[in-house]
């Protein structure tokens, strides 16, 4: 989206990046973001990033602009930006419970609001990140108690280090891959440690991209995602996003990515203001 010449994830002269996963990358004289965001898209991809501090104001031009954890990963961020008819602020990819890799999220009041839409229908309803959490353990144990090494396949970037994290916790040793040991060192630079790394490591990460018969899974493997076997997700279900909404308390909503028409019209069903848009739109308010 552009907005006063600002791209909000989209490249751009001047552009904000929510986060560092791939499908928000974005290019442009100088981009926004936070240190973390900064560190972990430079493992995949350059470009000349100011650093921002969370709830820290600073000025884009003449605009005036303030970073919030959104919860999603390590250094996710929402912007809010004082816009000449009112505020706005922008969530990209989102969580409103805490995980244990991301920084608790936090959305202000905004006249108003860019929301994800991802998982933006009553049927995504997701347990809560410490319910998901047994769930996963419980299939660790369990495959472990049977003589087995389970595999779980995750995104390599914030989903894998989350569930390193869950098993490092309860005390279970991990082998993951390259790539997702990568990013974990970046983690470990801002504080996230993982103790349980090990190569003879009694649970296998792999990406949730590598080679595998989607319906064909064995017994002992898992695929951890909103859209997987076990839904331990980082970004917000239908439920969250609702209360989001009412947290901002917005004069005019757009939605954005996945379920984007549909939760604009639920939204329209329940009194809102609200308009699904294209991620590459230019929005005048």
């Amino acid at each position: 989206m552009i907005v006063e010449e600002i791209g909000l994830d989209s490249s751009s002269r001047i552009a904000f990046q929510s986060h560092a996963h791939s499908d928000h990358f974005v290019s442009g004289k100088v981009i926004f973001a936070t240190r973390a965001t900064k560190f972990l898209s430079h493992l995949r991809k350059g470009g000349f990033y100011r650093e921002v501090g969370f709830r820290k104001k600073f000025y884009i031009g003449d605009i005036k602009a303030k970073l919030y954890p959104a919860g999603h990963m390590l250094g996710s961020a929402g912007i809010k930006l004082w816009l000449e008819n009112g505020t706005l602020f922008y969530t990209g990819d989102t969580k409103w419970f805490k995980l244990r890799t991301a920084e608790k999220s936090r959305f202000p009041r905004a006249d108003f609001l860019i929301i994800e839409a991802t998982f933006g229908v009553p049927s995504f309803t997701f347990p809560a990140p410490r319910e998901a959490e047994k769930k996963l353990v419980a299939f660790v144990e369990e495959a472990l108690d049977r003589g087995r090494r389970p595999t779980l396949y995750v995104n390599q970037m914030g989903k894998a280090q989350e569930v390193m994290k869950i098993l490092d916790v309860h005390g279970i040793t991990v082998k993951p891959s390259r790539e997702i040991l990568k990013i974990a060192k970046v983690y470990s630079k801002f504080g996230i440690k993982f103790g349980n790394i090990d190569n003879e490591g009694e649970v296998v990460l792999r990406s949730y991209r590598s080679p595998r018969v989607e319906n064909s899974l064995s017994p002992w493997e898992l695929i951890v995602s909103g859209f997987g076997g076990l839904k331990l997700s980082n970004h917000a279900d239908f439920w969250e996003l609702m209360r989001i909404v009412e947290k901002v308390k917005p004069e005019r909503i757009f939605t954005v990515y996945g379920f984007a028409r549909e939760f604009a019209r639920i939204l329209n069903g329940l009194g809102h203001n609200a308009i699904d848009i294209s991620p590459k739109q230019k929005i005048n308010l």
